[in-house]
């Protein structure tokens, strides 16, 4: 019923795993920079959205950590 798996076979599988991981590791890497890049180029041309957005999330984080500190005083 179970298979056995030579030397050789698992060496050529071990191969083809590095292989994957390093494909992988090159597209994560491409994916990255495109984000990074297109975010960088898109606060360029929209700075007052990108200063808003930021400005929102910080006042979100804010009330979040205030809700946390009040109920651990309340």
């Amino acid at each position: 019923m179970a298979e056995t798996v030579t030397s050789a076979e698992g060496q050529e599988l071990g191969r083809r795993v590095d292989a994957l991981k390093k494909d992988i590791a090159a597209v994560a890497g491409l994916a990255k920079e495109k984000v990074v890049s297109d975010t960088t180029a898109w606060v360029k041309e929209h700075p007052t959205a990108a200063v808003g957005i930021v400005a929102g999330l910080a006042a979100a984080v804010g009330f979040a950590l205030g809700l946390l500190v009040g109920r651990g005083r309340g």
